[in-house]
């Protein structure tokens, strides 16, 4: 293998030429070494954005009659290179919309360097990088040949390239982590390189519920040194605490003596597979500035797509502008720090003067820090804090460093104060800074509750309870068992109440209750989560405002995505099977409409209440003009499976618990015909009372065929994130809600 490189490249010299906002059909395009993962992305990449995947191997051998392996040991390399050419220009010039291409650069030129510079200009060219050890087990040759063709194939693929991903080794992070089986190390890839994709095009991935760290809200950032990626961490699920933002904080003396731009790749990827939360790369400049040095990195940074990246103002205007022009969909914070506290009233006029700049080159928010030599230094005090953020039309976030300067500020064009917590290089913990946020009146206290019958089971209060605690949040959460919907009303009207889960058998019969419903459960005709929102009336009248959600169907959906092996991706035929005719039933069937499902069938005991959900989901799809959906109702195990449909990949069990409905749970059986398909699937149970529930052990039996078992703690604790969200408006820390499970369920001997 050989490279040729041309120096001119714009990316060597930092910053890109281009905008990077691309036309929503343009084509995407991935190189890199052999055994990156390039055509596993690619086929990732065409199923998530629905596009032809045009693979070159395939390509030329189309043209050709056989793989360049096989052309080149029959007419030489100095002939294949030739063809080589001609096939990346066709395939450049004819597929720049609408498709995922794969494969270029196999046999890097010269002249295909240019071809792709030029596709990069106007269409996504991503680098696939993988780990330096694996490639070389890959790549059989000696050390040093391999280090030659490791410098010149890093230096090509970086000059022809846009963008770049890392696709992070399975197993090579923490213990917990390659636990895994393989199938869901290879889920973990894919949800991370989806959200990739939907950062290049600008489309918001969200994978949360909670507030927006650039909004008029308390919101907090994990502050976390490279270096805590590189080994210092015990388990990565420790960044995914309820933090609103993880701010990569990246030295230009840590990078030296290996690759930059490898290292940053890496750190940016290991966040997005660990956490929820959005990156910040915060790069912190030398004493003395190195200009060449900083811009460089700025524009490596820019290629990973982080949610937002920092520069600094000190560097010059040019700059400057140059990160703002090039940043794409990223966020861009202009810095500053000066050697005194804030705190100085005298240096006003200067900061004002700053924030005028950054807001008029474009920045989306402006940082100032500050020195801080004595405990009055205390930001949050300053006088002139408001005349600061007075018509600024972007955040302002500003706050004191050294041995007294704890807290950060950020000020909005509203004049909210937005706290964004630097929690490790301070010493101050997420839940210390909510404390201290609580004591000052700024969050009130709340009590939140689940409303049903038989709830003596239920595991929701430890969950919910345990993730308060954690992060320092002031609010309960209870049980509410009644045997009347109607003594809902005492808690809907309580005024210490912030929200209400709502189980069965009230999902349905609590909608009139409501004033507001969210899309979703309109859709489902159902309700689990109901969410007391206070606002002022234009009269200055405080209002109550009941809206209810839907989060069973998020924890199906979730299970059903996470668990669904890659062999069984969602196509157009794909079919699911849902087990029961009730609440959860109808979140099953929407939850695998809104994964793409359009073929399903339901089993229930009871033929008129399977007719019934079948009626309701064939009219709810004719009345809102939706995409199609072909539902079957089995009425017996007996029953073979339909023939016009593939047998069914995914199937979600929504019979109650045992000791909700004994009857119902063991009448029920799946037919061993059911279960044909040649890929297994996925079989997600929704009660968890008992754990092992009757379709569970069944199931045991077919694991050995490709299939999954997804127990109902599972579903509890997807759909209870989303719960946890909807009432703080704060992202979950989600390693701390499935402990709790975890330890409840051995508390009980389960």
């Amino acid at each position: 293998m050989s490279f040729h490189v041309s120096s001119s490249n714009a990316h060597h010299n930092g910053l890109p030429s281009s905008s990077r906002r691309y036309s929503s059909d343009a084509s995407l395009a991935l190189v890199g070494f052999p055994g990156a993962g390039k055509k596993t992305l690619g086929i990732m990449a065409a199923v998530a954005l629905r596009r032809r995947l045009v693979d070159f191997v395939a390509f030329f051998q189309q043209r050709h009659g056989m793989p360049p392996h096989g052309y080149i040991a029959a007419h030489g390399s100095e002939q294949y290179r030739k063809c080589e050419l001609e096939v990346t220009e066709e395939i450049l010039t004819e597929h720049r919309k609408g498709c995922v291409i794969v494969g270029l650069g196999w046999l890097a030129s010269r002249q295909q360097q240019v071809l792709l510079e030029e596709f990069a200009s106007c269409h996504p060219v991503l680098y696939i990088r993988r780990d330096r050890s694996d490639l070389q087990q890959l790549i059989a040759t000696s050390q040093d040949k391999f280090e030659r063709m490791w410098e010149a194939g890093n230096a090509f693929f970086e000059s022809c390239s846009s963008l770049e991903f890392y696709n992070v080794t399975e197993g090579s992070t923490d213990e917990s982590h390659s636990a895994l089986p393989a199938y869901l190390k290879l889920k973990e890839t894919e949800r991370t390189f989806v959200r990739f994709l939907h950062r290049i095009w600008g489309r918001e991935h969200r994978t949360r519920y909670s507030a927006d760290p650039f909004s008029a809200s308390y919101t907090y950032a994990l502050q976390l040194p490279m270096a805590c990626l590189e080994g210092q961490l015990k388990t990565y699920d420790e960044i995914d605490n309820g933090a609103d933002a993880i701010n990569l904080k990246v030295e230009l003396l840590d990078l030296q003596g290996r690759r930059p731009s490898e290292a940053v790749a890496r750190a940016v990827a290991m966040l997005r597979r660990h956490s929820r939360a959005l990156v910040i790369v915060d790069i912190i400049p030398s004493s003395v500035p190195d200009i060449k040095s900083y811009r460089k990195l700025l524009g490596m940074i820019l290629r990973t797509i982080p949610d937002a990246i920092t520069c600094s103002l000190a560097c010059g205007d040019d700059l400057a502008q140059e990160v703002v022009a090039g940043k794409g969909y990223t966020k861009a914070i202009a810095t500053y720090h000066q050697e005194c506290s804030l705190a100085k009233s005298e240096t006003l006029p200067e900061l004002v003067a700053l924030r005028h700049k950054a807001q008029g080159i474009g920045f989306d928010a402006f940082q100032i820090t500050g020195e801080s030599t004595a405990p009055g230094d205390n930001f949050p005090g300053m006088p002139f804090s408001h005349s600061l953020a007075r018509d600024s039309l972007i955040p302002t976030i500003a706050y004191d460093t050294g041995l007294f300067g704890r807290t950060s500020v950020c000020l909005n064009p509203t004049l909210s104060p937005v706290v964004l917590e630097t929690m490790r290089s301070t010493g101050v913990t997420l839940r210390e800074a909510e404390m201290a946020v609580s004591a000052c009146f700024l969050r009130r206290k709340k009590k939140f509750g689940i409303f049903g019958q038989q709830l003596s089971h239920t595991l929701s209060p430890a969950m919910h309870n345990a993730a308060y605690a954690a992060c320092g949040l002031p609010y309960t959460y209870g049980t509410a068992e009644r045997e009347r919907l109607s003594d809902i009303r005492e808690f809907l009207d309580d005024e210490s109440y912030g929200g209400v889960a709502v189980t069965l058998p009230y999902k349905t019969e609590v909608l009139p209750y409501l004033d507001e419903i969210s899309p979703d459960a309109l859709d489902i005709n159902a309700v689990n989560t109901v969410v007391l929102h206070r606002e002022y009336q234009p009269n200055g009248v405080r209002k109550v405002i009941r809206k209810g959600y839907n989060t069973d169907y998020l924890g199906i959906q979730d299970c059903i995505y996470k668990h669904l092996s890659p062999a069984n991706a969602i196509r157009d035929g794909s079919t699911a099977l849902i087990i029961g005719a009730g609440g959860m039933a109808h979140a099953a069937i929407y939850a695998s409409y809104q994964l793409g499902v359009r073929h399903i069938c339901v089993y229930n005991r009871t033929l008129s209440n399977a007719q019934r959900l079948v009626d309701y989901y064939r009219d709810w799809v004719e009345s809102k003009n939706k995409a199609p959906l072909h539902l079957t109702i089995l009425s017996s195990p007996d029953d073979p499976w339909p023939a016009h449909l593939r047998q069914p990949t995914i199937i979600v069990s929504c019979i109650p618990g045992q000791r909700c409905d004994i009857e119902s749970s063991s009448a029920l059986r799946i037919a061993d015909q059911w279960l044909q398909s040649k890929t297994g699937g996925v079989f997600v149970e929704v009660a968890y009372d008992p754990l092992e529930t009757r379709l569970i052990k069944s199931m045991r039996e077919h694991v050995s065929r490709g299939w999954i078992i997804v127990d109902g703690l599972s579903v509890l604790v997807e759909q209870g994130i989303a719960q946890y969200e909807l009432f703080t408006n704060r992202p979950a820390p989600v390693h701390v809600m499935r402990r709790a499970i975890q330890q409840s369920i051995r508390d009980r001997g389960v």
